[in-house]
């Protein structure tokens, strides 16, 4: 790398360093006097607290890191166009394309990183979080999560059971598209499936509506199926309070471990397109800082009086709109119109040609 490179990088960074603490210390506070209320009718020691937000800094962390990526690349060469270097590096033969490489080379190996980062502390940390705030910060001391709504779960309850849902309300005790595998020695040996389910309080049962029952001999072959439309009360190796207290969405277990779980439900007969669309999700959501600092590279040249405030206002708002259309192209491929590749990197390939555009008219 030549001198212009790690000078760039080092202004880049410098900038990076600062907005990412001052976001973080933005989301720590409104986290705090978010949760006040709750510390405080639920007497939460000092030492629960800094547990707590120990747990919660990774999360915060990763939140704030594309933000930050996108107001340092706009602000950094916002700012060597303000202070004429760009006239001197331009007129020197060099362009904004050659000028982005020490940028887009560290975003690169930052997606690379938050992609280990999100996949291991992250996830490890919101599991911490969680098991604080159900023990330490709800009036109900029961240890439930503070959480009504569960989807796309999948748990195995012992080593036969497996258990996957597509929706599970808490509330209600409400079960949608439920997909219950009783396997033995590998081999499997009965598959519910019931459109919904309904767990019976008074008898500990559930209550199948529009389901199917499979049956499968010692050879792992079908030898009777019973389908019907009809409620059917019938006991099943979990109850709500095992999906509450065990269960794991596909947002709190890491790609690895949904893959597997992936391969183990299709290997049982179970529709896994929700289960892909979050798998895909997972890779293309951490290509995040390298394509807004793409973005925003091009964009500080389209304005001369870059400022912090201004580059904070357009992260802000470029990350809404990424974050709103990845959000779209999840539920266009959970609806099965777009496959579950292109519906987690819809946005990606949008704004990789909104950059690709950007990049091409900037001023060169």
């Amino acid at each position: 790398m030549k001198k212009i490179d790690y000078y760039i990088l080092r202004e880049f960074l410098t900038t990076f360093i600062i907005v990412s603490i001052f976001f973080t210390l933005i989301s720590l506070i409104v986290d705090v006097f978010e949760n006040l209320n709750r510390f405080i009718d639920n007497q939460v020691s000092y030492n629960i607290l800094l547990d707590y937000y120990r747990a919660s800094l990774p999360s915060m962390i990763s939140v704030t890191i594309p933000v930050s990526c996108l107001v340092s690349s706009v602000f950094t060469y916002g700012m060597m166009i303000q202070r004429k270097e760009w006239l001197v590096l331009k007129s020197s033969g060099l362009s904004l394309y050659r000028l982005s490489i020490p940028v887009l080379l560290f975003g690169f190996l930052l997606s690379v990183g938050s992609f280990y980062f999100d996949n291991s502390i992250v996830i490890e940390n919101n599991k911490k979080k969680n098991d604080i705030k159900s023990s330490y910060m709800s009036k109900n001391k029961n240890r439930i999560k503070d959480k009504s709504v569960f989807e796309n779960v999948y748990f195995q309850k012992n080593q036969k059971d497996l258990i996957a849902l597509e929706k599970f309300n808490s509330n209600n005790n409400v079960a949608v598209n439920l997909n219950f595998i009783e396997v033995k020695n590998g081999m499997l040996l009965r598959r519910i499936d019931s459109k919904k389910a309904i767990w019976d309080t008074e008898i500990n049962k559930w209550n199948l509506k529009d389901f199917s029952i499979r049956n499968f001999d010692n050879n792992g072959l079908e030898k009777n199926v019973v389908i019907s439309k009809n409620d059917s009360l019938i006991y099943l190796n979990f109850s709500p309070k095992d999906i509450i207290n065990t269960a794991s969405s596909s947002e709190e277990v890491s790609y690895l471990e949904l893959k597997k779980q992936i391969q183990s439900l299709k290997n049982n007969g179970v529709n896994t397109l929700r289960w892909e669309v979050d798998l895909n999700y997972k890779i293309a959501y951490s290509f995040i800082s390298i394509i807004v600092i793409f973005c925003g590279i091009p964009l500080s040249v389209y304005r001369s009086n870059t400022t912090l405030a201004f580059g904070g206002g357009l992260s802000l708002a470029t990350i809404f709109s990424y974050v709103i259309l990845l959000k779209f192209g999840q539920s266009l491929a959970y609806g099965g119109v777009l496959t579950p590749f292109f519906g987690a990197w819809m946005s990606n390939f949008v704004f990789i040609g909104i950059g690709t555009y950007l990049m091409l008219n900037a001023r060169k």
